[in-house]
């Protein structure tokens, strides 16, 4: 390498450790750090900065500095002009109209409950119909004897008609589902709900084909 070139790249490897050289410079720079001699200028440099940063101390920018950059921004101007205050005062105020009303118009959930279980208090499951009847929430109190290949289905006994069915009742933990609208127009009126022995995936016919095991009155929460 001549000495001019080498005067050159000494001056790029300071701009490089620097961080001044960019774009395409400082790519083509960096497939010459492969060079023996061109880490060594990068390295030297790096140990003649190294004591410069500690001398450096951290200047807070004055309000004047702000002030003047909100100015430009116009952020102050528009912040204190009162179209500005008004505008955001009626933002606001619409913001918390249409929540009220949404409020307003949200009927509150209608909670029926059921505990199914025995006369002497041992509760089975604990079933309750939120928000209009819209959801089923099952939860089980005590585990149920259930015989191998059988599942507990539980139905609504509506005002008139046949039984509807609500789905199989879990064996443990909870369940949560939405009722559908065949579901939700059998509740209409039903005073009870009952829980039949089925096959393991429910009854093949649509109707309770096993004992009727509990029947349990329906009551507002």
């Amino acid at each position: 390498m001549k000495i001019r070139d080498r005067e050159l790249v000494d001056r790029l490897a300071g701009e490089y450790v620097l961080g001044t050289l960019r774009g395409r410079a400082r790519r083509h720079f960096e497939r010459w750090l492969v060079s023996p001699q061109v880490g060594s200028m990068v390295k030297a440099w790096e140990e003649r900065l190294a004591g410069l940063e500690p001398a450096v101390e951290r200047v807070a920018p004055s309000a004047g500095v702000w002030k003047g950059i909100e100015s430009r921004l116009g952020l102050r101007a528009r912040e204190h002009t009162p179209a500005a205050r008004w505008l955001a005062l009626a933002a606001s105020l619409l913001l918390f109209g249409i929540i009220g009303f949404f409020a307003w118009r949200q009927p509150l959930p209608t909670t029926q409950s059921v505990s199914i279980g025995e006369t002497n208090g041992t509760i089975y499951w604990q079933v309750e119909l939120l928000g209009e009847n819209q959801e089923l929430s099952v939860q089980v109190r005590n585990a149920h004897a259930l015989e191998a290949g059988k599942a507990h289905e539980l139905w609504i006994l509506p005002a008139s008609g046949n039984p509807v069915s609500l789905g199989l009742l879990p064996a443990s933990g909870e369940a949560h589902r939405t009722l559908t609208a065949a579901q939700r127009a059998a509740l209409v009126g039903a005073k009870q709900l009952a829980v039949s022995l089925e096959p393991a995936g429910g009854s093949p016919t649509g109707l309770p084909t096993g004992p009727v095991l509990h029947v349990a009155p329906l009551q507002p929460a």
